[in-house]
C-alpha cells in the first residue's frame, strides 16, 4: 500500500493518538502529521468537496482530542493551582521564565490566548493550567479553546493539501528507504531530549549558583 493510501486510511487514528499525546506533553510531531494527512486525502478524488469532507471528519478529530487532553491540564490548574503550572513548566528549560511569560500573556490577553497559543511553541501546555488556576469559566475555556485547536490543526491541513505532490514524493523516498528512516529518526530524537536535558539542568545549576551568590 503506497504511504499516502496508508495515512489517509488510519489518518484519523493517527491525527487523535499525536494531538492527544502532544496535548498532555509527550514530544510528537503533531504538525508534520496534520500536514501529510492532509497532502494525503488531496491526492484522492479531484473534486473539492470529496477533499473537504475527510478533511473536516480529521479536522473535528482533532479538536476533540486537543480539548480532551486540555481539560486535564484546566481541570489540575483549577484543583492544585500554581502547583500545576510550575508541574508543566518544569518540561522548559526556565521553569521562573515559563511561568512568569505566560502570566504576562495572560494579563494581557485573557483566555483569548488560547486562540494562538498552539502556535507559539510551548505556550499552550502553559497556558491551559493557567485558565484553571486564574479561575476561568469552563464554558469560556472550551469555546477558546475550540477555535485555537481548529485554526491550528486547518493551518496544518491546509498546508498539507496545497503541497500535495510534493510531499507525496517525500513519502515515497521515505517509504523506499524503510526502516532505516525509523531507526534515524529515533537516534534524532533521543539525541535531542538529551540535549534538551543537558541545557536545561546546566541552566539549573547556574541559577542554583547564582542564587548562592546573591545569598
Amino acid at each position: 500500500m503506497p504511504p499516502h493510501e496508508w495515512i489517509a486510511q488510519y489518518g484519523a487514528l493517527v491525527v487523535f493518538l499525536n494531538v492527544l499525546g502532544a496535548s498532555l506533553g509527550l514530544p510528537l510531531p503533531v504538525m508534520p502529521t496534520l500536514i501529510a494527512v492532509g497532502a494525503s486525502h488531496a491526492l484522492g478524488p479531484a473534486a473539492s468537496w470529496s477533499i473537504a469532507f475527510p478533511l473536516s471528519l480529521i479536522l473535528g478529530t482533532a479538536i476533540l482530542a486537543g480539548v480532551l487532553a486540555d481539560l486535564v491540564w484546566f481541570r489540575g490548574g483549577k484543583r492544585y493551582g500554581a502547583r500545576t503550572l510550575h508541574t508543566v513548566c518544569n518540561l522548559s528549560l526556565s521553569r521562573e521564565a515559563c511561568v512568569s511569560r505566560t502570566e504576562r500573556f495572560f494579563e494581557r490577553w485573557g483566555v483569548r490566548l488560547l486562540i494562538v497559543a498552539r502556535f507559539m511553541p510551548g505556550l499552550s501546555l502553559v497556558a491551559v493550567p493557567l485558565c484553571g488556576a486564574m479561575g476561568v469559566r469552563l464554558r469560556s475555556f472550551i469555546w477558546h479553546d475550540c477555535v485555537g485547536v481548529a485554526l491550528w490543526a486547518s493551518a496544518g491541513l491546509t498546508l498539507g493539501a496545497a503541497f500535495a505532490a510534493q510531499i507525496q514524493d517525500l513519502l515515497a523516498a521515505l517509504s523506499a528507504l524503510g526502516g532505516r528512516v525509523l531507526v534515524a529518526a529515533g537516534v534524532a530524537t533521543a539525541l535531542y531530549l538529551a540535549y534538551r536535558h543537558g541545557r536545561r539542568a546546566v541552566a539549573a545549576k547556574a541559577l542554583e549558583k547564582a542564587r548562592i551568590a546573591a545569598q
